[in-house]
């Protein structure tokens, strides 16, 4: 049992330190707030700068995410035409024609035999104008790619090998306001041709078509110069009186970015580039 008197004791030290008045607060100088206020500021400035190039970077991303699924739809549309086309012996199922400039070609224009019903009006001859799928830039606004229909026009086509008429008849087609316009896409990134006085701007779009046998290992089989057998044939795939034929076409196209997203930042105006390709097989006879 402890002592009274020391419990007194203990009682008034506890009393005395209960009484003890608190240490005074150390008071910031204005030295200290400067640099206080120094620190917060580029702090601030950092994550501003963060802020901003994590912003720029999800409008890039964004960008050329659009840029790409638009290639990717475009793409896939015009090879599922081509997939679907007809072709015989006299038209090889898609024909490339080109524009001169100068001393430039500009093989920008595919054309497509594939009738809206499915079932050609002639299988065994020349289609239609009427049955045709046109893929081309705008002339008059050349960033447009344009997939164009005469639904009306149902003249037949002249051979394949006059090339003159056919660019002067489907020139008429891509100007009639007869014909069906599909717009399907605004991103393509276009040149300056001066050598053009009609067409200063084109677009970047290119096709590439080749045919086997070629038309000129054709025409020496009609002349007697080939043997039937000789030609070349896709994977040497004949027979005594049919062999198959193929038609292949390659598509170079070039897309540039959202126009808004380039007034941001000029440094982004790359475009970027997008291949496909498509090929048909059919039979021909001797």
């Amino acid at each position: 049992m402890s002592h009274p008197c020391n419990n007194r004791r203990f009682q008034s030290r506890q009393e005395r330190a209960g009484r003890r008045k608190p240490a005074p607060r150390h008071a910031l100088t204005l030295v200290e707030l400067v640099l206080a206020s120094s620190l917060m500021v580029v702090m601030v400035g950092g994550l501003a700068v963060i802020a901003t190039g994590v912003q720029m970077n999800f409008e890039y991303g964004e960008s050329y995410g659009t840029t790409t699924q638009h290639a990717r739809v475009v793409l896939e549309r015009m090879t599922k035409t081509m997939y679907e086309a007809t072709a015989n012996a006299s038209f090889p199922g898609f024909i490339v024609l080109a524009d001169t400039a100068g001393s430039w070609q500009f093989p920008d224009t595919l054309v497509v035999w594939h009738p809206a019903s499915g079932t050609p009006a002639n299988p065994q001859g020349l289609p239609l104008y009427s049955e045709l799928v046109i893929y081309c830039p705008n002339p008059a606004q050349p960033n447009q790619l344009l997939e164009i229909t005469a639904p009306g026009n149902n003249a037949t086509v002249p051979a394949v090998t006059d090339l003159t008429d056919w660019s002067s008849n489907i020139a008429v087609i891509k100007q009639s306001a007869g014909s069906q316009v599909v717009v399907l896409t605004t991103l393509v990134r276009t040149c300056s041709v001066p050598q053009s006085a009609t067409q200063p701007l084109r677009g970047a779009l290119r096709f590439v078509a080749r045919l086997s046998p070629s038309a000129a290992n054709w025409s020496s089989y009609q002349s007697g110069k080939l043997l039937f057998q000789q030609l070349s044939w896709p994977q040497n795939i004949y027979g005594a009186n049919t062999a198959l034929a193929q038609s292949w076409v390659r598509i170079e196209l070039q897309l540039l970015p959202n126009p808004h997203v380039v007034e941001t930042n000029p440094a982004w105006r790359v475009a970027m580039p997008y291949f496909s390709s498509a090929a048909i097989y059919y039979p021909m006879s001797r």
